[in-house]
């Protein structure tokens, strides 16, 4: 297949740490082009087929398992830099490293974007809670995290594993040279300045203007019978579903969805002291040697 316009640069993750605020503000850039989000087509065989109902596995329809379909998204796109953003291929970095050297070249632009592990493993539990997936305390579900992991649950539930940088930074840093690490905190703390590391990054004019918002927030919802209306299939919405499919586009309905969860979310209480404390022990080993293949002393950054 030809005229492809193959991604240059992939930000490959990871969850949590600020990714689909760095989509939408790229997708801004009349230079940049990102026909979807994710794809997951360099972890394809990692998300699981359908095997397990959502959301313990996402739907297959989201996942591109071909390089023809893969390629055909980014067909038509001349003229721009093509960018995918995405948010398991660092984590799944044994997978996805040599099919992104096979398709895109090892001179591909690499983008990871960490996130103190402790905090990132703290978001990625109240993701779940927010939409009324998860209904176990923060500690009780990381104590299923492994038995979940061996029955195939998404990515996405591995909010511990997921933190363990140190693997996953350095093997893309030694398959790719133009790797380049990002921080969540520096996009919290000046946006400007990190929009100009990523538009460098990506190979497009720093655009001033470009705006950051907060994507995905986390927290827990006002009234869980709306949130559960909401975000999970019942008899109500079976009702209805047809009746705004007739009324509204797609797009709108998925922006009415949007509006309605935030409208019902507050903030959450918070990661308990002895909670970070303890997962920072079980970080430290990692985090020491993440620091040292960085250069960068990441428990002064992290405040640890």
């Amino acid at each position: 297949m030809t005229g492809a316009n193959l991604p240059s640069c992939i930000f490959v993750g990871t969850a949590k740490a600020g990714t689909t605020s760095i989509e939408h503000a790229l997708r801004s850039h009349p230079q940049v082009a990102i026909p979807r989000k994710e794809t997951f087509f360099f972890d394809h065989e990692l998300m699981g087929g359908g095997r397990l109902p959502y959301p313990m596995q996402r739907d297959p329809g989201t996942v591109v398992t071909s390089e023809a379909d893969y390629r055909q998204l980014y067909t038509g796109l001349e003229g721009r830099t093509t960018v995918e953003v995405g948010t398991g291929y660092l984590y799944h970095h044994a997978v996805a490293i040599p099919r992104i050297k096979a398709v895109l070249g090892a001179e591909t632009r690499i983008g990871i974007v960490l996130r103190d592990p402790v905090e990132r493993a703290w978001s990625s539990y109240m993701h779940f809670v927010k939409d009324m997936h998860e209904q176990l305390g923060f500690r009780d579900a990381l104590a299923l995290e492994a038995g979940r992991m061996a029955q195939g649950w998404d990515f996405m539930w591995h909010h511990v594993a997921m933190g363990k940088y140190a693997a996953q930074v350095t093997a893309y840093a030694a398959a790719f040279p133009n790797t380049r690490v990002f921080f969540f905190e520096d996009l919290r703390s000046n946006p400007a300045g990190f929009m100009r590391g990523i538009h460098e990054h990506a190979g497009v004019d720093h655009r001033d203007s470009t705006v950051v918002q907060a994507r995905n927030r986390s927290g827990e919802p006002r009234f869980r019978g709306m949130q559960r209306l909401i975000t999970t299939e019942n008899p109500v919405k079976a009702v209805i579903r047809p009746l705004l499919r007739l009324v509204l586009p797609a797009e709108q309905r998925s922006k009415a969805r949007k509006y309605l969860k935030e409208r019902n979310m507050k903030a959450a209480a918070g990661l308990a002291a002895e909670d970070r404390q303890w997962l920072r022990d079980i970080y430290r080993t990692d985090v020491e040697l993440l620091s040292t293949a960085l250069g960068t002393d990441l428990f002064e950054k992290w405040h640890w």
